[in-house]
């Protein structure tokens, strides 16, 4: 912006001058928002899988800044990373894939949807200037039915 003033003296005499002020933009960091996925036990019923995308719901105020998932602690982006009950791929995109471990003892005492176990995972994301900011993704496990086993008696 450019601003004109003008400057009088004690005699009256004046000077006209501009004043020009030049604001520079600076890179705003991105902010990852907490995020939340579903996966259910299989039982008697097949289970199924968290999906989504950790991106959709994290925000830059620099427009044409893109998004990536930079980092996963514990793992790398793109390959399985073993939890607790299961294991998540995050892609770069921010796309990621839980699944859960049916062979988990934990995981199989589950006995309705009412019963949940929780795994959590913490990401980076940057933004396109580099600059960065972490979040969880937080996956609850819903029980299933399980089926009775027979067993022998001897």
């Amino acid at each position: 912006d450019t601003f004109t003033y003008t400057m009088r003296d004690t005699v009256g005499a004046t000077s006209t001058a501009n004043l020009v002020i030049t604001i520079q933009g600076g890179n705003d960091g991105p902010v990852a928002v907490a995020d939340t996925g579903t996966a259910v036990e299989a039982g008697t019923a097949a289970g199924s899988n968290a999906t989504g995308n950790v991106l959709t719901n994290d925000t830059d105020v620099d427009s044409g800044d893109t998004k990536t998932v930079s980092a996963i602690t514990g793992g790398t982006v793109g390959s399985a990373l073993v939890g607790t009950y299961g294991s998540v791929t995050l892609n770069a995109d921010g796309t990621y894939t839980y699944v859960v471990n049916n062979a988990n003892a934990a995981v199989n005492a589950l006995r309705t949807s009412a019963n949940t176990l929780t795994d959590t995972f913490t990401y980076t994301m940057r933004d396109t200037v580099g600059a960065t900011s972490t979040a969880n993704l937080v996956i609850t496990i819903q029980g299933g039915n399980d089926g009775p086993v027979a067993g022998g008696h001897g």
